[in-house]
């Protein structure tokens, strides 16, 4: 598409635009004009970081944030275009604090909230979620934008709450760009501190309707898909953390009585929001997801959470990450009912087997988390009998040191 054509040639001849005529254009007093010149600022800073870099420079961004709050759809459509286009990659940080020291971030919200438009609303989350890859702003998203990401995008795009699911929606689901922006956003400010997963704890509806979407593409194709694997959150660096904001003494008190063998004791309450991400009951869909999915950042979301899940006696000082949260004073029976919980659903071979991957990340994950269940007596014997004489380790270190000082005793393991 010639974008030139745009522009009336009575105003510009047969030249293109100077890039100061289509900045001034964002203030002409026609939509048509304004959407026109916003359209041709996105065609003109595709890929070119140096012309991002001037479009800030000349005042731009702050005319485009300006068009956010106009009355006409089409240049809000534009508008969206041009700025997702403007914050694109880590080389434009400086584009990506320009555009929220405007009152951008509100101002994407307050966009986001009100229209209904899905080439928008995708637009406007994809704004979002390239922000979101700046530590500056990892914060300031969490503050304007977690409320409205999570219920209008996150917990309707979902299905939670219009369970049991469905075929047509499932589908649906797994294929919405707007929940792949929204969950991407979310899953890159988990990484700003303990008070940013704070809030995200706090946030009803967010961790069920995460879980709902994992759930939802276990035994189906989707479970490669983008959006599943977004919605695993993990930290690669544990934080120590402070202590729960909520606790169920039942859960605590039933699971004390268990004796790790017979069947998951029934408690008085099912559980529900956070309490879900270490209850024991979690383990079998990341063992589905371990055993199905080929996504290998998926393989090693999954894998890294049961790491997490079981690592320690989780006593008070040690602080994990699962998904997008940090645990910390829990009770010190948790994690070894994890450890029982994966024995219990037969997921110690497919972890061995998943060692034979050649994927060095994954299998480091892996690797991390067997010698995690391996602190287990029981789980120990068992991994030792799984674990084959063959068996070829992968290049990275941290898997042979993981297995040389944990379980495996006379076993030996070929390696490079």
């Amino acid at each position: 598409m010639n974008h030139s054509c745009l522009f009336s040639h009575r105003e510009f001849g047969w030249r293109d635009p100077e890039l100061p005529e289509v900045i001034q254009m964002l203030q002409h007093q026609f939509p048509s004009v304004q959407s026109n010149a916003a359209a041709y600022l996105q065609h003109l800073c595709f890929g070119d970081n140096k012309i991002k870099a001037e479009i800030r420079r000349q005042g731009g961004i702050q005319l485009l944030v300006d068009l956010l709050d106009h009355r006409m759809t089409e240049v809000h459509r534009s508008a969206c275009g041009a700025l997702r286009n403007l914050v694109y990659g880590k080389a434009n940080d400086d584009n990506k604090i320009a555009l929220k020291n405007c009152g951008g971030i509100p101002a994407l919200v307050r966009l986001l909230r009100k229209t209904t438009d899905l080439e928008i609303r995708e637009l406007v989350t994809g704004v979002l979620w390239n922000l979101s890859s700046c530590d500056a702003l990892k914060m300031p998203i969490i503050q304007d934008a977690l409320a409205v990401l999570t219920n209008a995008v996150i917990i309707p795009h979902s299905g939670w709450e219009n369970s049991p699911l469905q075929d047509d929606h499932k589908i649906q689901l797994h294929s919405s760009q707007v929940l792949r922006n929204a969950t991407g956003c979310l899953r890159n400010v988990s990484s700003a501190g303990e008070e940013a997963r704070r809030r995200m704890r706090e946030c009803d509806g967010l961790t069920d309707a995460l879980l709902y979407v994992i759930q939802s593409a276990l035994g189906s194709s989707e479970i490669d898909s983008k959006v599943c694997h977004l919605c695993l959150f993990r930290s690669k660096k544990p934080r120590y953390a402070g202590i729960l904001p909520f606790l169920a003494d039942n859960l605590i008190s039933t699971f004390q009585q268990w004796d790790g063998v017979g069947p998951l004791p029934d408690c008085a309450e099912p559980p529900k929001g956070i309490q879900m991400l270490w209850h024991p009951s979690i383990v079998k869909p990341y063992l589905t997801l371990l055993s199905e999915c080929s996504n290998p950042d998926t393989l090693e979301g999954a894998a890294g959470a049961l790491q997490n899940l079981a690592a320690g006696s989780w006593k008070v000082g040690i602080g994990f990450l699962t998904f997008f949260f940090t645990l910390s004073h829990v009770s010190s029976q948790w994690s070894v009912y994890i450890r029982a919980a994966v024995r219990k659903e037969k997921g110690l071979p497919i972890l061995v087997e998943l060692l034979r991957i050649d994927n060095d990340r994954v299998v480091c994950a892996v690797a991390t988390a067997l010698r995690n269940m391996a602190l287990d007596v029981r789980n120990k014997e068992l991994i030792g009998m799984f674990f084959p004489n063959n068996l070829y380790i992968p290049r990275k270190a941290m898997a042979l040191f993981c297995f040389s000082t944990s379980f495996l005793g006379s076993k030996q393991s070929s390696h490079s």
